[in-house]
């Protein structure tokens, strides 16, 4: 089954520099990351299931018509191909 996208819902986020470790030889960047609104969601309506990314789905706890892919199945590149179950809230 397909289901048509229409748009593309997206978590506001802003990322700050907190500090870096030491690798052997190369330095890691260490950035703190605060999400703040959801934008490109529609408002619920009656009867539709809304299939989004988990980030966006955590970020509206209150919103029950939101779901997200649960179990993946993955090709043999490990590209996710289809899911198994969803997730809501």
């Amino acid at each position: 089954m397909l289901f048509p996208s229409e748009g593309v819902a997206r978590v506001e986020t802003t990322k700050d520099y907190y500090g870096y470790f030491d690798l052997e030889d190369r330095r890691i960047d260490i950035y703190r990351e605060t999400y703040g609104q959801v934008e490109g969601l529609p408002g619920p309506e009656d009867g539709t299931l809304y299939i989004v990314s988990a980030l966006v789905r955590l970020a509206l706890p209150e919103r029950k018509d939101l779901v997200s892919p649960g179990e993946c199945v993955r090709d043999s590149q490990g590209r996710v191909v289809s899911c198994y179950s969803l997730v809501s809230n």
